[in-house]
């Protein structure tokens, strides 16, 4: 996306043309994902965490501005890297497949 001078944060999203507003300024879809429900996002300005009520932020020529959806539950945010996990792994490692526990496949045995 082409920089202008006094761009913000929320303009540089909006110029994607991938991410919705609602008339309140807050996200309300990406890539037609609805952001409702479980569903959430992280914003970053040059990869550091920037709270959706920072969207009117200026930025520069050069900055990175990046948008993350989440998977939230039970109030928990269920991060999508490493470094954002802290003491939680990535959704997609946490994914266990207990089929062998929960079923009785007593077949498997004789």
């Amino acid at each position: 996306m082409r920089h202008f001078p006094g761009m913000t944060v929320y303009q540089a999203l909006a110029g994607t043309g991938v991410v919705r507003f609602n008339n309140f300024g807050q996200i309300i879809f990406v890539s037609g994902i609805a952001i409702v429900g479980d569903i959430g996002t992280i914003l970053r300005l040059n990869g550091r965490l920037i709270a959706e009520s920072q969207l009117y932020l200026p930025i520069q020529s050069g900055d990175t501005v990046g948008l993350e959806l989440i998977l939230t539950g039970a109030g928990a945010v269920i991060p999508r890297s490493i470094q954002d996990a802290g003491t939680a792994l990535p959704y997609n490692l946490q994914l266990e497949n207990n089929y062998d526990l929960i079923t009785d496949d007593s077949e498997d045995d004789l």
